[in-house]
Parts: structure tokens; sequence; C-alpha cells
């Protein structure tokens, strides 16, 4: 069964967005390449959510890394592999992080999630889809690179925000993630942000090439979201293992971050009618074979 899309609209009076819920809004936060700073994003905007007054559930699906708990200074009891054992449920594993936000450790256990029987992705399906509604938005922060544990979550999500830095490496290796999202998801609304720039400018100049080459071989548009400068201030916040929102939410990168995150509220999430959960659509595309076409 199938399910529309949720309906957001502003607040006046708080400044903040009303939810009209059947299901959270899902947000994929990937990259082509690691180090460019998507899982310090990822936090940060969890952090921005909650000030709002969103209700937010961060999925930690970085099957190589999983450092979400560790920007944070906490350490996870429990994990989604907790889960495939039979030894907890997907809800017991969720806890409350500082910043007034939930995570999911799921880490390298995606890939046994994707291998799991079907009658245990099921269940898995059946316990999320009875806890979702206690949400407003879904972010995932998934591993680096294109694979398929990143790219079942990456087409399930409502919104996908590809992070890239100036780097070349990384320009080529985000555009070869947005080439694979919207070939398969062809109403895809995806994003771009750029992390580690010199300036806005930058920023500006590099998205306007990406989208152009986007437009031309791809028949699709880029959204851009917004940069966030080169800043000591970021670094000085991931080595004391603690949200930037939380030690300086006045800097120019936090401010940054915040602009990030309202702009994606307010962007458009496509026009597909999603499945009615998440981990519905991770199960369709866990065979997703790269190169192979649309499942």
């Amino acid at each position: 069964m199938e399910i529309c899309v949720n309906q957001m609209s502003i607040n006046s009076s708080t400044g903040t967005r009303a939810v009209d819920r059947i299901r959270p809004e899902v947000w994929a936060v990937t990259s082509g390449k690691g180090g460019v700073g998507k899982t310090n994003l990822s936090v940060n905007m969890a952090s921005v959510l909650a000030r709002m007054g969103y209700r937010v559930l961060l999925i930690d699906a970085d099957i190589h890394l999983g450092n979400v708990d560790l920007l944070m200074g906490i350490r996870t009891k429990f994990t989604i592999a907790d889960v495939l054992e039979g030894t907890k449920t997907l809800k017991e594993i969720i806890f409350r992080a500082p910043g007034d936000f939930d995570i999911l450790p799921a880490a390298s256990a995606v890939v046994d999630l994707l291998e799991t029987k079907q009658n245990v992705f099921r269940d898995i399906i059946s316990s999320y889809s009875r806890f979702q509604q206690n949400y407003d938005i879904v972010l995932v922060d998934t591993a680096a690179g294109i694979s398929t544990q990143v790219l079942s979550f990456v087409f399930s999500a409502d919104k996908s925000i590809v992070v890239a830095t100036p780097d070349p490496a990384s320009l080529t290796d985000a555009y070869g993630m947005i080439k694979l999202i919207t070939r398969n998801r062809s109403d895809a609304a995806v994003m771009l942000v750029l992390n580690m720039v010199a300036n806005e400018n930058e920023g500006q100049t590099i998205y306007h090439k990406m989208n152009l080459m986007t437009q031309r071989f791809l028949s699709h548009s880029l959204i851009y979201i917004g940069s966030i400068l080169q800043d000591s201030r970021i670094a000085w916040a991931v080595r004391n293992q603690q949200p930037l929102l939380q030690t300086d939410p006045n800097s120019p990168p936090a401010k940054a971050i915040r602009f990030i995150t309202r702009k994606i509220m307010e962007a458009s999430n496509g026009s597909q009618s999603r499945r009615t959960n998440l981990f519905e659509g991770v199960y369709k595309y866990r065979d997703f074979q790269i190169g192979g076409g649309e499942v």
C-alpha cells in the first residue's frame, strides 16, 4: 500500500513548520567520497531540527565508520545487529542524544540487514511502522561511496542531500552519486551542499557548473542548498566530540547549517508517492545492482 507524502506548512507565529504527518519525511545525507563532513552535517542538522520543535530520528547507517556517536561523545550499547540476533527490538536500540533527538545505530550491521532473511526483514518493517509516527523527520547518515548499502537508503528517501567539497575527486564522486539517483528515481529531489569552501562565491560557482552538467547529461536539475565555509571551529568541535550547534551556535558555520536545514525543509520532496515506511524501500532496493538499471 502506498501512502502520500506528508504536507508541511509554516507556522507564522513561531517561525517553525507545522506537520500534518502520515509518516515522517526521510532525508538521506550522502556523498560519493569520504571526508567531506557528511556525518558532522547530519548531527548538526538533527540538532537544528530538534531546536525548531521537530521530533527527529537520526539513523547512523555508515557501514564503514559509524561516527555519529563519536561526534557526540557518547557510546552506543546496542545496534541493529542486536535486532537481527533477536535480543532487542528496533525500538529498544533507539536512544536519546544530547540535543533532544533520537539515534538509531545501524553502522556495520547494515550489511547484515540487507542480507537477512525475508521474514526477519519483514519484522523490522513492521516494527518500524509501529513507531515511525513518533517522528516528523528521519535523517539517514549513509556511508560514503557508492554501494548497495548506501543506495538502498538513498533511493528510499524523500530528499537526497549530496555533500561535496571543492576537491575534484569529491566533485567527480558526487556527480556519480547524482547520476545514479536521477537515473533510478527520476522524480527525486536531489540537493547539493558544498562544504569547506573558501567563500560563498566558490560554492555558487561549483554549483552552477555541476547543475549545468546535470541538466545537460542527466536531464535533471540540482537544488542548491548552500555552502559551509572552511572554519577551524568545526574541526575543534569534532575533536572535542561536541556538535558545533552546541559549542558555538553563533559561529558562521553554525549559521550556515541552520540556513541549509531550513532550505531543505522548504524544498519539494518530489512527486513519487513512496512506500509506507523507509525500511520497505530499503528492502525493495537491497538487491540493486550498480549498472544494472532500474529496480
